[in-house]
């Protein structure tokens, strides 16, 4: 590729410029920078009215052709921040807006936004202490709160993470390991799967997070590893239906190694009976792992952190502060109840982890991880804690629940609505019902004109989704600021958009 000259405006060639300095008399450049991309930030979000520009993905795709991707000696920084906002932060969706309720993709509180902009500029890398040596602590010591706060016992230990996805993966990685060293005295980290592997199997709730089968595929068992149970009514794994397919498997010669809970499923927020479940894992030797990806944020809730009741036999859990916690992505983490099982991922490195450092009592977190190369995404949730405090961020979960279950209740008094559950945290799976008698094709073709034209007018983000093959709505409630109010206002235009797609539809007679 060659790298064409641009038309441009020549910066200052002075290097110091372009960093950040230490022993300096001032940081000007620096200071300036951060001063600009605030007031642009802020002038922008001023005159945000609605959560989407309403630009369609042909014309988003068209406009990010129009900007430059480099320049070969430099433009100004006005310059640079005035296409940063006018191709990047106006089309952007705004979670900050109340009506943006689509998906589990929180507003972010200032603090953590603060504490990206520090972590950024130090730079820290979690892996080697000599490369992160206040960081690896504060990290460590939230670990440790955090294990206290989940019950779990005090041998456990764990790291943070980007997210779910990577926990998830981590959780079932030490299932395979842990338990073909106990059960075959067989080390995967030194000869690789052993022949059993073939007939592992990993059970989990059908409405379970994709992640796990993703990870199953990641680590070389396939998506034929995993069984996936049936729910009840409440879309929670059925006690007396995992024990038996447990029995079962083992009658088929077959080898369940662990069992996946889910504390807040993705549509539905429904949390398994963590309690009866880690039951069946102790007795019948399976590693038990928790997804509380979406769910983990009740532990901070004095009202509803009972729900999670047996998270703290889990030999693994799953939570992510980037979703019920008001944190920027990413921001996860991953807990373990035997510090020693972290070790599969050890690898000594003469550069990184060298043995004399342990002896000196160096901590390298490296050896807890997948992840080398790693932020300091600890700052944030330390910055948020100490800042706002658990008791406000308990309180505003609960608000967002409470809210949730009015609007649930509001929609069961309306005909307008099909409603699937009572909500468990702060999702609503829903459907809007046609005055008029239409196909069950034409209905969910409905249902989803009415979300893409909210959208692309603005007046709502909603998110869609599939339940017995038919077309259902969801909300997803997670700005601190939401009430009855704004809530319902979303509610009638859905109804207003569903009676006028009704009207136009009859008048082009689409439907009969």
């Amino acid at each position: 590729m060659v790298l064409l000259k641009t038309k441009e405006t020549k910066t200052e060639e002075n290097i110091d410029s372009f960093f950040i300095q230490t022993a300096a008399k001032t940081n000007q450049p620096f200071q300036e920078m951060m001063f600009s991309t605030i007031r642009m930030l802020m002038d922008t979000m001023d005159k945000t009215e609605k959560p989407y520009s309403g630009k369609t993905p042909l014309q988003i795709k068209e406009m990010l052709e129009q900007p430059d991707l480099y320049s070969y000696r430099g433009e100004t920084w006005e310059t640079v921040l005035e296409d940063v906002r006018r191709y990047a932060v106006e089309p952007a969706i705004k979670v900050q807006h109340p009506a943006c309720m689509a998906h589990l993709q929180c507003p972010v509180v200032n603090p953590s936004i603060a504490a990206e902009l520090i972590l950024s500029t130090l730079n820290q890398s979690m892996d080697s202490w000599d490369q992160s040596p206040a960081a690896t602590y504060l990290e460590d010591r939230l670990v440790k709160w955090m294990i206290e706060l989940a019950g779990l016992p005090e041998t456990g230990d764990g790291v943070f993470t980007s997210g779910g996805t990577q926990s998830n993966y981590m959780g079932l990685q030490l299932a395979r390991d842990t338990w073909c060293q106990r059960i075959l005295g067989h080390s995967v980290q030194a000869n690789g799967m052993p022949p059993e592997a073939e007939r592992f199997r990993i059970l989990c709730s059908e409405d379970a997070h994709f992640t796990v089968k993703k990870s199953a595929v990641q680590l070389g068992l396939g998506e034929q590893a995993v069984t996936t149970i049936k729910t009840n009514n409440n879309k929670e794994i059925d006690g007396q239906s995992c024990l038996s397919t447990v029995k079962e498997l083992k009658k088929e010669g077959l080898l369940p190694i662990a069992i996946v809970a889910t504390a807040g499923t993705t549509d539905f927020g429904s949390i398994d009976s963590l309690m009866e479940i880690a039951d069946i894992a102790e007795a019948e030797g399976m590693w038990y792992h928790i997804d509380a990806a979406y769910g983990g944020g009740l532990l901070f809730s004095e009202k509803h952190k009972k729900r999670l009741a047996g998270i703290e036999r889990a030999d693994s859990v799953t939570i992510d502060f980037h979703k019920m916690l008001f944190q920027p992505v990413s921001c996860g983490i991953f807990l373990v109840k035997e510090a020693g099982s972290l070790t599969i991922n050890s690898q000594k490195a003469d550069y990184l982890s060298p043995t004399e450092d342990e002896e000196c009592g160096m901590l390298h977190l490296v050896d807890k991880s997948v992840q080398t190369s790693r932020r300091f995404d600890a700052l944030k949730l330390w910055m948020t804690l100490r800042q706002i405090g658990i008791g406000t961020v308990g309180e505003w979960l609960e608000n967002i629940i409470e809210v949730t279950n009015e609007l649930h209740a509001e929609m069961t008094r309306h005909e307008a609505f099909e409603t699937v559950l009572k909500p468990s945290i702060s999702t609503l799976v829903f459907r809007y019902i046609p005055q008029n008698d239409m196909p069950e094709i034409i209905v969910d073709q409905l249902n989803r004109s009415i979300k893409n034209e909210l959208f692309y007018e603005g007046q709502a983000v909603l998110s869609k989704t599939k339940l017995q093959s038919k077309q259902f709505l969801k909300i997803t409630l997670l700005h601190p600021d939401t009430n009855f109010h704004k809530g319902k206002q979303v509610l009638e235009a859905i109804i207003q958009k569903g009676k006028t797609l009704e009207e136009k539809w009859r008048g082009e007679e689409i439907y009969g």
